[in-house]
């Protein structure tokens, strides 16, 4: 991982994020910046995983299994990765992990000083909330700008 002063330099950035938590309802918009992160290939330049930010008892680290064999600990944590996808002239930056349960401004703070440095032009939040939906109506869609 690059440390947060030496990020890379990009050109007219756009961030797409999303937080695990309650506003990922199924895991939508978590897995929407996991599946981008895959089709582009893009690179993990930082991780956020600030004991600070998060109550264990909240969200407690786990342990993966590796090849069947080998056991890893995952702490909490907000993953950072880039990438420029084929036929594209900007740069993604996906962000994706546990939102905080604790000390929002300065995670905040910290996430819009990495956006900064990577000349981040627009942000993207991804969000899911659970509806009752009849399956016999269109499904309503909500966006801000």
């Amino acid at each position: 991982m690059t440390p947060r002063d030496r990020l890379p330099e990009l050109t007219d950035t756009i961030v797409v994020a999303a937080f695990e938590g309650w506003n990922d309802a199924g895991d939508a918009a978590s897995d929407a910046v996991e599946h981008l992160d895959a089709i582009w290939e893009a690179k993990q330049i930082l991780e956020i995983d600030d004991e600070s930010y998060y109550d264990y008892q909240v969200n407690r680290p786990v342990i993966r299994q590796v090849d069947g064999v080998t056991r890893e600990l995952v702490w909490p944590s907000m993953r950072i990765s880039h990438c420029r996808p084929p036929g594209s002239n900007r740069d993604i930056v996906l962000m994706n992990g546990v939102e905080p349960n604790m000390r929002w401004r300065t995670f905040c703070a910290e996430l819009l000083a990495i956006a900064d440095k990577l000349n981040v032009q627009t942000v993207v939040i991804l969000g899911a909330l659970l509806a009752d939906t009849p399956h016999t109506r269109p499904v309503p869609g909500v966006r801000g700008g």
